[in-house]
């Protein structure tokens, strides 16, 4: 407890109480402002030079890898600093998916948390995608002008920064992937568009001269296995890799997209080679994203996984030799690299000793890692920096409740809707049944924040149960739970026939929760657990209309379900606004559904498939690129409360195609327009190697009122037309290529010989 004090005092004492933010050079104001470092009239990279010229390379090492006697937990990372420079300890690692990983600062000011991110990527809406950045960039530097920290067994010594890690970016490959609610769909191109917007909208702001918060992309690159995670890597063709595992990358990391600033290694690997070793990976791929300054930190004791479990390096200098040369800048979960005192086990050092080129290695790694910290104003006076004004009034604003709201209202699909029984409206005898109208923490995505009420607890999430008891008429709700999420116990299934019986319409919500998906554990079953199907059959037999609700992350097969429900509406994770945008949705007839980020295929096509196999083409296939049967829904599918016909204006040459999209339904409403690319028969025969049966590759929301018609234009390169072929490499093939425009139920195809 003493070294934490003492961290405490280096951090506060020495920039905290100059009433500086956390992680802001305290030295630049008095021991150091005379050096050129200090100096904001000078360019970044003479800056970094004279600061690198003036460390020693101990100094650097200790920059690189945890300060274990800090008191930070290892896998959050607070480096040692350099207080010989007044350079203060800094902490790498703040979880950055879904909100902002922090404790609460006050009441009412927990960290906005936001949908899933799979419910998020069924919006496909860019807009919706870049103010999420906002908002969550808003509260983090709101956090760190706070001093504030986050809500992990460290605090209160793990002082929020200004780097996020998030998005989480692979790929639904496999329904059965712990973390499948942490991402936002099986395609790669929806979820490096998703990528590229959130990064935006969290990186840029008003002053072009900072970076409002540093983002990193999750967990490069073809992770998406819990099972052995810590020694499993899988063998993955160059056609999978360049065609699914890394265009989302590309998206994220290129500046002229969403120009990202870190990334995590991961625990997998290709081919026989972890991420962090990975040269191919770490350099080769990399250099193609054109963004050399992205860094690089391991994944949570990914690097000690090289020694324990994967067993690729001989010895510690091995890996560290290994994974320093590959490109890695930073280890998180260990200490292997760090120096003995800072209570690391001098991987680096002896590495030194035998190579005479890691010095330059380590001094170009911390050199990226420093230039974050530049490029964030921490090395420049805080006046005239509008980030550092950001104060408490921004955390979990009445604005972005708001907009939390209307990102769960989008994030929901309508799949089914027979005789329109959707919405309700209050003038129904309503029951609400199944285990989820109690839900609060299965309300919630993995990596929320650390905290999200102020006691520590979900308690402060509004039920499903509680808000339609509010918000619906007193006297016409009936409601029971009938069953848990996941248990062997029927006795309580009586109770939700009984109200199905004196009500008019029954919903009811089912689904999964973080006892079934979660970070280090696959999902076996894909099927509704525990009792679920039973409720659903014994209150069906009641024969009045049945609306099921799913709330998952990952894909629910529901079999007969399907036919059987009069109306089925995919959820996700809704998170703490969900119960109040179901009940809007559901019940008042908000009307801007989502479509399907995923393939959901019948339960024994799943189990058909090798979870460990990243073959995506391999009978039946993968997403619905390669999947061959009959789905149970389609990537893309969704309805609406209203009606939309669609319209296509195609030219000869395709650069242009203009759609009208006109709503003859009764209501207003908002509709997705996804564009799809697909070859002629003639050349998936001819061509050597698997060619998708169609690929995302365009897509825009458009808002289209009661009546009304609206427009959009897609501009449409020539590289669209491309595939990948065996080598990685991208392919126009000459012959017949096809674009469909679809909202998911009807499509118009334009035809193109090239």
């Amino acid at each position: 407890m003493a070294v934490g004090r003492s961290l405490l005092m280096l951090l506060g004492l020495l920039g905290v109480a100059q009433g500086l933010p956390n992680g802001y050079v305290w030295g630049c104001y008095n021991i150091s402002k005379s050096f050129p470092f200090c100096d904001s009239s000078l360019d970044v990279e003479h800056r970094l030079d004279d600061l690198l010229n003036r460390m020693t390379i101990d100094e650097m090492i200790g920059l690189m890898s945890p300060w274990v006697a800090s008191g930070v937990g290892i896998c959050n990372f607070m480096d040692a600093g350099v207080p010989r420079l007044g350079i203060p300890p800094y902490m790498h690692l703040v979880e950055f998916n879904t909100g902002v990983a922090s404790a609460c600062y006050g009441e009412d000011k927990c960290a906005t948390n936001f949908p899933g991110p799979t419910g998020l990527g069924a919006s496909y809406n860019r807009t919706l995608w870049n103010m999420k950045g906002a908002v969550m960039s808003d509260e983090m530097r709101a956090f760190n002008n706070l001093n504030w920290h986050r809500g992990t067994p460290d605090a209160p010594l793990s002082l929020i920064a200004l780097t996020g890690y998030g998005p989480n970016i692979n790929i639904n490959r496999d329904p059965r992937w712990g973390r499948n609610s942490e991402v936002p769909s099986e395609d790669p191109f929806l979820a490096g568009t998703y990528a590229e917007n959130y990064v935006r909208g969290g990186q840029v702001g008003s002053d072009p001269r900072y970076t409002k918060v540093a983002m990193g992309l999750k967990h490069y690159a073809a992770y998406s296995m819990e099972t052995n995670r810590a020694s499993f890597i899988p063998d993955i063709s160059m056609h999978d890799l360049w065609e699914t595992f890394l265009p989302g990358y590309r998206l994220g990391f290129s500046p002229e997209h969403g120009n990202a600033s870190l990334t995590m290694c991961s625990y997998a690997g290709l081919n026989g080679v972890p991420s962090c070793a990975n040269g191919y990976l770490l350099g080769t791929v990399r250099k193609t994203f054109n963004n050399p300054d992205v860094v690089v930190g391991s994944d949570c004791g990914a690097l000690n996984n090289m020694l324990q479990h994967n067993h690729y390096a001989k010895d510690l200098v091995d890996m560290s030799n290994l994974t320093l040369s590959a490109g890695a800048d930073q280890e998180l979960g260990d200490s292997l690299w760090g120096d003995k005192k800072t209570g690391g086990s001098d991987g680096l050092s002896k590495l030194i000793s035998i190579d005479p080129s890691a010095p330059g290695k380590i001094k170009a790694s911390v050199r990226r890692s420093l230039k974050l910290r530049f490029k964030t104003g921490m090395f420049d006076p805080v006046d005239g920096q509008p980030y550092t004004k950001i104060g408490a009034e921004a955390i979990n604003s009445t604005l972005h409740q708001q907009l939390n709201l209307e990102a769960a209202q989008q994030s929901f699909v309508l799949l089914k809707n027979t005789n329109n029984v959707l919405p309700i409206g209050t003038s129904k005898k309503l029951a609400i049944v199944g285990p989820h109208i109690v839900s609060q923490r299965d309300l919630m995505s993995d990596y929320a924040s650390d905290n999200v009420c102020l006691d520590t607890t979900y308690s402060c999430i509004p039920t499903i149960g509680g808000v339609f008891a509010q918000r619906y008429p007193q006297g016409n709700l009936l409601s029971a739970q009938g069953c848990d999420l996941n248990s062997t116990n029927a006795s309580a299934i009586p109770d939700a026939v009984n109200a199905a019986k004196a009500a008019d319409v029954t919903i009811m919500f089912l689904g999964l929760g973080h006892d079934q998906e979660h970070e280090g554990e696959d999902r076996m079953e894909v099927t509704l657990p525990g009792q679920q199907l039973e409720l659903f059959s014994q209150v069906l037999a009641v024969g009045k209309p049945l609306v099921v609700v799913l709330i998952n992350g990952g894909q629910v097969s529901i079999g007969s379900v399907k036919d059987q429900a009069t109306a089925i509406v995919e959820a996700f994770y809704p998170s703490v606004r969900g119960a109040d945008a179901l009940f809007n949705v559901l019940i008042e007839g908000v009307n801007n559904w989502g479509k399907m980020p995923y393939t959901v295929m019948p339960a024994e096509d799943v189990y058909a498939l090798d979870l460990a196999n990243f073959n995506m083409s391999k009978p039946p296939g993968r997403t619905y690129k390669y999947y061959q049967n009959t789905p149970e829904w389609e990537f893309g599918y969704g309805l609406s409360y209203t009606n939309f016909s669609i319209s296509c204006s195609l030219t000869a040459a395709p650069t242009s195609p203009t759609i009208s999209i006109q709503n003859v339904g009764p209501v207003d409403g908002s509709e997705v327009i996804m564009v799809f690319h697909r070859v002629s028969d003639q050349i998936r025969a001819s061509a050597p190697h698997p060619v998708p049966k169609k690929e995302l590759i365009d897509f825009q929301r458009v808002a289209v009122g009661k009546s009304a018609t609206e427009t959009v234009t897609f501009n449409i390169p020539q590289s669209a037309f491309a595939v990948v072929d065996q080598n990685g490499n991208q392919q126009v093939y000459k012959g017949t290529h096809y674009l469909d425009f679809t909202n998911g139920v009807f499509t118009c195809t334009g035809t193109y010989n090239i």
